[in-house]
């Protein structure tokens, strides 16, 4: 299975009313990323309906490490953020993630996009949360799931799981049956899973 270097910049925020009514007033933030170097593409959206679709989020994926940091050390980082401030009704929670199996793109395409935030449980070691994670992956790949993990770049031991599906209900109903459950099992009983749907448009 293959590893690349590209970043994947996670956002999610609880939305304001103003972003739930009419997200395209904050496209000017997203056009600031169009012309740096190393993006790739940006994707943004809310959460299921199903969810109750009150969380917004925006992922921005980047070609390599450099370029991103390069990205955040700019002018046009500050300016982005600024202009996507008003988007949020409280706090912004952000990862940076790399080390990723497979592309995210094809998953955060999909009609529902599943993010799955993965942090170890006390004791357990990064290489048994990598095995379990891809042992899950390899399991929705087989099935034609588009999947990808990353590794949180700062250390803290955090992963990301992106599925794409055809919609949440056949997410909900597919990771019941055999052989997700018993490979998800295996990872939810050594790291706590913070799973949220969304529904992303993609603004390149």
């Amino acid at each position: 299975m293959s590893t690349g270097t590209r970043i994947i910049q996670y956002i999610s925020f609880p939305a304001s009313d103003a972003f739930v009514n009419n997200r395209y007033q904050f496209t000017d933030g997203l056009e600031k990323l169009k012309t740096v170097d190393g993006h790739l593409g940006s994707f943004w959206g809310l959460q299921a309906a199903e969810e109750g679709g009150k969380t917004g989020y925006l992922v921005t994926i980047w070609e390599s490490v450099e370029h991103h940091k390069k990205f955040t050390a700019s002018d046009a980082f500050s300016a982005a953020m600024a202009s996507l401030k008003p988007a949020a009704a409280g706090e912004l929670t952000r990862f940076q993630f790399t080390g990723v199996r497979g592309s995210p793109i094809p998953g955060l395409q999909t009609a529902a996009t599943e993010f799955v935030i993965v942090r170890p449980n006390a004791g357990t070691s990064g290489d048994a949360v990598t095995a379990a994670a891809n042992k899950a992956g390899d399991s929705f790949e087989q099935k034609g799931y588009p999947v990808a993990l990353g590794q949180s770049a700062h250390g803290d031991g955090v992963y990301i799981v992106v599925i794409g599906w055809p919609s949440v209900a056949e997410s909900r109903s597919t990771v019941k049956q055999e052989p997700f459950a018993t490979a998800i099992g295996g990872l939810s009983s050594i790291a706590t899973l913070e799973i949220s749907h969304a529904v992303l448009d993609k603004h390149t």
